[in-house]
């Protein structure tokens, strides 16, 4: 005997998103001892590209510090010779910084945990943003659309070359047929 379930579910989004929401639906059935299932998922697309402007983002910011490194480079050296010769002063203060700071411990790892979520979510979001932006000016830029232009040209080149050419093995099927004597 064959059951049948059928199962929905949306999860809510915040109500700063559009009103798109993840839903999913899964059907099982039972025969002979065997269980098949199916799955439906269905997530707003927006959701799914998310993670990839992020990646591009990150990338994006990763790019753009790497470029700027040979121009701070010799700033950040003046500025580590300068602390190189406060360092003598500094030593003489690390017995009392360092109780001071075991004491306001347990605080300061408390309150720095309840940050980090916030700010990784808010840097998620910035490079979701900067890689939307940044994929938005490729798909913008003269080059990309002059690729996508020879690109639709060469495969539309291509289907005629193989339209004709199937046309001609037809063509030459035909005359071998046509050549062959009949007995």
């Amino acid at each position: 005997m064959a059951t049948t379930r059928t199962t929905t579910r949306s999860t809510t989004r915040p109500a700063t998103r559009s009103t798109a929401r993840p839903a999913a639906r899964a059907t099982t059935q039972a025969r002979a001892g065997q269980t098949e299932v199916k799955a439906e998922v269905r997530v707003p697309l927006a959701e799914v590209r998310k993670p990839l402007y992020a990646s591009v983002g990150a990338a994006d910011a990763a790019v753009e510090r790497l470029l700027a490194l040979p121009t701070t480079t010799g700033s950040e050296v003046r500025r580590l010779s300068d602390r190189v010769g406060a360092l003598p002063v500094q030593a003489a203060r690390v017995p009392t910084q360092v109780s001071s700071a075991v004491r306001a411990l347990p605080s300061t790892v408390t309150s720095q945990i309840s940050d980090l979520s916030g700010r990784a979510n808010e840097l998620y979001n910035s490079f979701a943003n900067r890689g939307e932006r940044r994929v938005a000016s490729i798909r913008r830029s003269p080059s990309t659309e002059q690729a996508v232009t020879r690109t639709r040209t060469a495969v539309s080149q291509t289907r005629a070359a193989r339209t004709s050419t199937r046309r001609a093995a037809e063509a030459v099927g035909r005359a071998v047929v046509d050549a062959t004597p009949e007995r």
